[in-house]
């Protein structure tokens, strides 16, 4: 699995958000090993490895705050054994698959029962990796990532099938899948797509979300 690319000028003053969703700060500068963030006098140097998501607006590293605070908080870049520490840690890139969602933004995922009608809020990293079915029951893959109009879902391995569904087609969740009010013959025409899709296919989904 690829990492992230990170050099260049472009990213310098980009912000840096940490697994539980906080601010660490913005990139100051960035080495072959690391990256330099400033967080008004505070100063951290991050393993380029624990860097999982760029998302054109906000760089995701796969520590959370405290963790940083704790481990790279220092006013000298970190020594080649800090690096290799978290390269062997297991707590770095490797050690993850799709946790942090690129594109979400807010923390819950909230859904609306259908007979009920009342709101059920879900933490977005209770839905990642989850079953998704449709209304047929037909399993269609994970939970791959969760934004804030949609989720991603992955199907396949070595074929690799995505579908971008947005939340108001999302009807239920058992604690194991997530259900959508779509059959399954229409998934693939309807959400699956190689990128994200643009504000305006997202928004002609939103039409079309059953009443």
């Amino acid at each position: 699995m690829a990492k992230v690319k990170i050099a260049g000028k472009k990213m310098i003053g980009k912000t840096v958000k940490s697994f539980d969703g906080k601010d660490l700060g913005k990139i100051n500068s960035i080495s072959a090993d690391y990256v330099e963030l400033k967080h008004g006098n505070d100063h951290f140097f991050i393993p380029k490895l624990h860097v999982k998501e760029f998302d054109k607006e906000n760089l995701y590293v796969l520590l959370k705050k405290d963790e940083v605070k704790e481990r790279y908080e220092r006013n000298n870049p970190p020594l080649p054994s800090d690096i290799k520490y978290a390269e062997h840690s297991g707590q770095g890139y490797a050690g993850y698959h799709e946790v942090i969602p690129f594109m979400a933004k807010e923390p819950d995922l909230q859904l609306k029962g259908k007979q009920s009608g009342d709101i059920l809020t879900i933490p977005w990293e209770q839905v990642i990796h989850k079953h998704v079915r449709t209304s047929d029951n037909v399993d269609i893959g994970d939970v791959d990532k969760v934004g804030n109009e949609f989720i991603v879902v992955r199907d396949g391995v070595a074929n690799i099938h995505l579908y971008y569904v947005p939340k108001p087609y999302i009807v239920n969740y058992d604690g194991s899948s997530l259900w959508i009010d779509v059959p399954s013959g229409l998934v693939g025409p309807k959400f699956e797509r190689q990128d994200e899709p643009t504000q305006e296919e997202i928004e002609m989904l939103m039409n079309e979300v059953p009443d």
